[in-house]
């Protein structure tokens, strides 16, 4: 469950630097795949709920662990797969930029 914990935070952390990556260098103005009208309004309110709320549901989840173990691996589950996909929308979509710039150059 350990290893869970990690890849969570390590997937949040990679979320939040693919989308000001994202946002900010590569000007996709749509936002992060799964807080996208908050990263749209409010970048201050993103990186906020990112880099806080989400890492303290994690660690909520992972407290869990002794009281309500299923739930807590489902949650921890889900936390992990959604993060983990909306990493992987980030990388496809900044290669898919960065393949498409250096190719309109040539």
């Amino acid at each position: 469950m350990r290893i869970v914990l990690f890849l969570a935070i390590l997937a949040n952390s990679l979320d939040l630097v693919a989308t000001t990556l994202g946002i900010h260098w590569l000007g996709n103005r749509e936002g992060n795949p799964l807080l996208a009208i908050l990263a749209q309004q409010s970048w201050l309110l993103f990186v906020l709920v990112k880099g806080c709320v989400v890492p303290l549901l994690i660690l909520h989840l992972h407290s869990l662990r002794t009281s309500s173990p299923v739930i807590a691996s489902a949650g921890m589950a889900v936390v992990l797969v959604a993060l983990t996909l909306a990493v992987g929308q980030w990388l496809g979509w900044i290669a898919g930029v960065i393949h498409v710039t250096t190719f309109a150059r040539l």
